[in-house]
């Protein structure tokens, strides 16, 4: 690496709009780990883990011979 490289996680002795990309980045990023998790998709996943319970309990009593 040269002295003119970035190290990935910006340079604020960069001119421009250069230094500002890792700042922004950051900043999106935070802003969309703060936000609410809607509440279709936390009832499909709980969909999912029901659906997932009956196959495996299904599986369950194939194996050991229960119906």
């Amino acid at each position: 690496m040269n002295h003119d490289e970035s190290n990935g996680m910006g340079d604020p002795g960069v001119p421009g709009p250069f230094g500002e990309i890792p700042k922004k980045l950051k900043e999106y990023y935070d802003s969309l780990q703060e936000e609410a998790i809607p509440a279709r998709f936390l009832d499909l996943l709980e969909q999912l883990d029901k659906a997932e319970r009956v196959h495996a309990a299904g599986k369950q009593s194939l194996l050991t011979g229960e119906s």
